[in-house]
């Protein structure tokens, strides 16, 4: 009956502010500087050990865009996320919806 009605509403943790605990733990990852961002192929004095593919994340705000994107990464077990780009698209009404996308890859040090 969930595919024919839909699945009920997962209601995820919520921070003091209101923010999901994924977002905010993706946000002090970054901050903490536990996972690189880089918009070329290859992360400076590393190499590229595994890939992982592709990720996306969209939203109407770019911070959950962007933290939800690192999310992602930090949950395959990710090092870095290379290759990353944005863009945004704007709506007649005014809105923006945000795109953050990117490789999540695994590193090693280069010898």
């Amino acid at each position: 009956m969930a595919l024919l009605f839909g699945a009920p509403a997962r209601k995820l943790p919520k921070t003091d502010d209101g923010q999901e605990v994924r977002l905010a733990q993706a946000r002090e990852a970054y901050l903490a500087g536990r996972i690189k961002i880089v918009t070329t192929d290859q992360v400076p004095n590393q190499e590229v050990a595994g890939t992982f593919g592709l990720i996306v994340c969209r939203g109407f705000v770019f911070e959950n865009a962007f933290h939800g994107l690192i999310a992602q990464a930090l949950d395959v077990n990710a090092d870095a996320i290379v290759a990353y780009r944005e863009s945004v698209a704007f709506h007649p009404e005014g809105d923006r919806y945000y795109s953050c996308y990117g490789t999540a890859v695994r590193l090693k040090i280069k010898k």
